[in-house]
């Protein structure tokens, strides 16, 4: 995506601190590793979806992809489990799909400790979030390397 603007970019920059200070947070969050966290941001659809990569500080083989968004789980998976972000982001569509179907068999048994929570809901909401990132790694034209993040003139 390119910027027509200083304050869109600037918009962009502020919105890509925020996911990556929320990448820390759920590396943390989660005990994923106790060491410092360094990671970078591996791709974006700004100000709508976040894939970074965290290690340890010391120990890159360590990795994890984090995925965070608007309206989306923050979660993660092993980076072995992917050599880039689309394949990273097609793990997480399959992962949410399964966990989709787990809820759903939860709410179907009502094996649930938590009456307050409603699973069938939750399921249903996971399973389109899981959809629509698959939709979106399909799309060829999103996953393009771009040449630059601001434009000049009339883009």
């Amino acid at each position: 995506m390119a910027f027509k603007t200083q304050e869109e970019l600037d918009a962009y920059a502020e919105w890509l601190k925020d996911q990556m200070r929320g990448m820390v947070k759920h590396v943390q969050d989660s005990d994923l590793f106790t060491e410092e966290v360094m990671g970078h941001a591996a791709w974006t659809l700004p100000h709508r979806l976040f894939i970074g990569k965290a290690w340890p500080q010391g120990d890159k083989d360590r990795s994890f992809w984090i995925i965070s968004g608007e309206g989306l789980p923050t979660d993660h998976l092993e980076g072995a489990m992917a050599n880039t972000a689309r394949e990273s982001a097609r793990h997480f569509s399959m992962k949410w799909q399964l966990q989709s179907a787990q809820l759903e068999k939860l709410a179907e048994t009502g094996a649930d400790n938590d009456p307050g929570v409603d699973w069938e809901s939750v399921s249903a909401r996971l399973q389109q979030q899981a959809e629509g990132l698959y939709q979106l790694v399909e799309r060829e034209d999103m996953w393009k390397a771009t040449e630059g993040p601001l434009v000049e003139g009339n883009a």
